[in-house]
């Protein structure tokens, strides 16, 4: 029996959403009991993050519901874990990030994956608290300003650019290994969600 290939197509993107979300669950476990390093977790976490990102926008043409197919799929028993960070990627966990706009997303996919990835990532590394090094976070920063480069809403005269170069500066003054204090992990983390919200309202301006 042959579907029609868009019917094909969204099958697809739903197979790859939901092994997605099931290997992320996997790797934040595996994480939070000791079984893989700091570094493995948030290299693969990222990976996956972005292509969630770049799932759900290519969804977006078959007027994909969200919600349903997390009640349908059965997430939140199967892979609560990972329907956290699938949260995060909608915009909605804990109300720190507005919702995102996935026909605006794809205006720009990989510029606008990769942005949305890191801003997320960056944050859930900065929420363990612990492990919150220069080393750890300034990666994470030089990367965000590479890819605010490459954007064409942004130059080196917006705010955002300048506040991102800021943040590398001061990072690149301090000891490699160094625990970033408390009030400079919030600070931060309000500063990243700010960025976050701007590349969206710069995406909707296109």
């Amino acid at each position: 029996m042959s579907f029609p290939q868009n019917l094909a197509n969204r099958w697809k993107l739903e197979a790859r959403l939901y092994s997605n979300i099931g290997t992320l669950d996997l790797f934040r476990k595996t994480f939070d009991r000791g079984e893989i390093d700091a570094n493995t977790y948030h290299k693969q976490h990222k990976v996956l993050l972005t292509d969630i990102i770049e799932t759900r926008a290519s969804l977006e043409q078959f007027n994909f519901d969200i919600e349903r197919f997390i009640r349908e799929e059965n997430i939140e028993q199967l892979f609560p874990a990972g329907l956290v960070k699938l949260r995060m990627t909608e915009g909605s966990e804990d109300n720190i990030y507005s919702q995102i706009d996935y026909s605006q997303v794809k205006k720009l996919p990989t510029i606008a994956a990769e942005f949305v990835a890191n801003a997320i990532e960056l944050s859930d590394l900065l929420h363990l608290e612990a492990i919150a090094t220069v080393d750890r976070v300034l990666p994470y920063l030089d990367e965000i300003f590479d890819i605010i480069r490459r954007a064409p809403m942004y130059g080196t005269s917006h705010w955002v650019t300048k506040d991102i170069k800021q943040w590398i500066e001061w990072m690149d003054k301090q000891k490699p290994g160094q625990l970033l204090k408390q009030d400079e992990i919030k600070k931060l983390e309000l500063q990243v969600s700010r960025w976050l919200s701007d590349f969206r309202r710069e995406l909707q301006n296109l």
